[in-house]
Formats: structure tokens, sequence, C-alpha cells
């Protein structure tokens, strides 16, 4: 396992929950397709998945109030010295830490549990979520976001950093039209990272950095002359960027 191979386990489990879209589904069904050890581990996640879905256990409804289920987790997010003021909120974020909670119920139930013996379930209408976990949510989702552009830049930068492909048009021309095309769509998603004071303190000169190397490869074209792709290797290994930007990911995905 190299050494930014870790981070990987984490977007190959949720591909195979069929939990990703758009770019970093893409990403993670590139990296399953490059790497053995995550091509494996997918194989393995779907064919579990597969199994228990056909397991009526999976189905059944479990032993336990749902509608206590719920009260419990809101009360967990309310959970705060103050009494902040209340807003309503369509179950989503908090539906799927219900999910969560109800699998865990689900997977404990002794087997052939009859479905007829199971308490009834309430159907969630929805539920009062204060301010303050509103912004905890609204905060580590942006720092997730952030860590997940830093991965996929990264992924560029290895790239661009290791044994390009020769063009096939041009001596000591090398192809760089994938790569160029990939950091411009993360350039277009860099405007909407937004942090909060401490995370933008930790991850701002990192994010800065990244973009500007990003801006770099962008601006090559399809069939890019060596020196250019050299030229921007360097700067990478000059900067420490590759380990700056694991360790900035690793700190904002706590």
């Amino acid at each position: 396992m190299t050494l930014f191979h870790g981070r990987w386990r984490r977007e190959v489990s949720l591909l195979a929950a069929d939990a990703l879209r758009g770019d970093e589904r893409a990403a993670a069904e590139r990296h399953a397709a490059a790497c053995a050890e995550c091509g494996a581990d997918l194989a393995a996640l779907r064919a579990m998945l597969a199994t228990a879905a056909g397991d009526e256990a999976c189905a059944a409804e479990p032993p336990v109030d749902v509608q206590w289920l719920k009260t419990r987790v809101a009360a967990r997010l309310d959970a705060s010295p103050a009494a902040p003021t209340e807003k309503w909120l369509v179950p989503g974020l908090v539906a799927a830490e219900l999910a969560f909670v109800a699998a865990v119920v689900l997977w404990n139930l002794p087997a052939g549990t009859p479905a007829a013996s199971r308490a009834p379930v309430t159907s969630p209408t929805r539920v009062a979520v204060s301010d303050e976990a509103l912004e905890r949510m609204e905060r580590t989702m942006a720092r997730e976001r952030a860590a997940r552009y830093l991965d996929e830049a990264q992924d560029v930068l290895v790239t661009v950093s290791g044994v390009p492909r020769r063009c096939h048009r041009e001596d000591q021309h090398v192809d760089m039209a994938e790569e160029s095309q990939r950091s411009r769509e993360l350039l277009a998603r860099r405007a909407a990272l937004d942090l909060d004071g401490s995370a933008e303190a930790a991850a701002g000169p990192v994010l800065d950095d990244v973009e500007k190397v990003l801006r770099e490869v962008a601006s090559l074209e399809g069939c890019a002359r060596r020196r250019d792709v050299e030229a921007i290797h360097r700067e990478v290994e000059r900067e420490r960027l590759l380990m700056r930007i694991d360790l900035t990911a690793r700190e904002l995905a706590g």
C-alpha cells in the first residue's frame, strides 16, 4: 500500500454502496479499475451487499419504534449547554443517522424473528434541529468536501509528477489531455469550498498552492511539451506539495 492509497478505502466503500455521483464517482471508478487491491475490495463489498439485499431479514421492521429512534437522534444533535433556537428540517442527514441505527438494531436481531412480533413503525414527518446542530453539520460537510478536493487534486499531480504517456504526434511531447481536463474541473469546484475560520487558516495556504499548480496543468495542451510538464513537476517537488496535501486532507477529514 502506498502513502496515498489509504484514503481510497472510504471512497471505494461509498462506490460499492452507490453513494457517489458525478466526478467523485468517476474518480473512484478510475482508481478501482487501476488498483488491484481496491478493485478486489469493491467486488467483495458489492457481493456482500448483494447477499444482504437478498436476505428477508433486511427488509423486516426492527422491534423498536422508529419514532423513539428519531427522538433519540434528534436529542443527541440538539445536546448543548444553552437552549438554541430551533428550526424545522425535512429529514435528510437525520434520516441517514436513523437508517444507521436501524441497521445496527437489525443485525442484532435473532435469526428467524417473525415480522408479526415486531413493533409498529411510525412514519417520520419532520424533525426539529437546532441552528447550532445545523452549523456543525455544515462545517463538517465543508471540511469533507475540501478534503475530497485535495485528494483528487493530488491524484492529478501524482500523474503529472510520474511518467506521463508519450504523445503519439511529436517527439519530446507527452499526453496531458486528461490531466488538463481534470484540472479545469477541479478549479471550477474550488470556488464552492467554504471553510470556517480554523479550517481555512489550516488549509488555506495549501489550497492556494494547489490552485496555482492546477492552473498551470489546465493551461497545458493535450500534447504538451515535456519540458513544460517537467517544470510543473519541479515546482511540486520544491513546494513539497504532495506531502502537504496528504497531511492537510487527513487533518480536514479528522
